[in-house]
C-alpha cells in the first residue's frame, strides 16, 4: 500500500511539472542594473521589474504576454521601453538553464539583451 501511495505521489508530481515554466524567476541582465522575474499569468508569461537604476520603475511590468512556442521559445510578448514610451514585439529564448536571451523587434530593427538566472 505505502508503495502505491508513493508511485502516485510521484506521477502527480510529474504532470503537475510544465516544462515551459522554466522561465520563472528572477534574471539579472549583462551590466547588472536590472532584475526582472517572470510569473505565470492567466495570459501567459509577464516579466515585473524587481530592481532598476530607476526605482520608479521597481514593480512595474516589463514584459507580458509570452506565449510558450516550445519549451525553450517564448513568443507573442509585449515590451516596454519605458525610457520612449513605447511598446514593441518581444521573444524569449532559454539556453540551458541558466541563461536567456530577450529579442525586442520595432520595424525592422531588433536588438537581443542577454540575461542570467539570479
Amino acid at each position: 500500500m505505502t508503495l502505491f501511495i508513493v508511485s502516485c505521489l510521484v506521477t502527480i508530481n510529474m504532470l503537475a511539472f510544465n516544462p515551459n515554466d522554466r522561465v520563472l524567476g528572477k534574471w539579472i541582465n549583462e551590466n547588472r542594473t536590472r532584475i526582472i522575474e517572470f510569473v505565470k499569468t492567466n495570459h501567459g508569461y509577464d516579466a515585473y521589474i524587481r530592481h532598476a537604476e530607476d526605482e520608479s520603475l521597481n514593480g512595474h511590468v516589463q514584459i507580458e504576454g509570452l506565449r510558450p512556442a516550445s519549451p525553450d521559445l517564448f513568443v507573442g510578448g509585449t515590451a516596454y521601453l519605458f525610457s520612449r514610451n513605447k511598446k514593441i514585439k518581444c521573444e524569449a529564448h532559454l539556453e540551458g538553464s541558466q541563461k536567456l536571451y530577450i529579442t525586442g523587434r520595432y520595424g525592422l530593427a531588433s536588438k537581443t539583451q542577454k540575461w542570467t538566472r539570479y
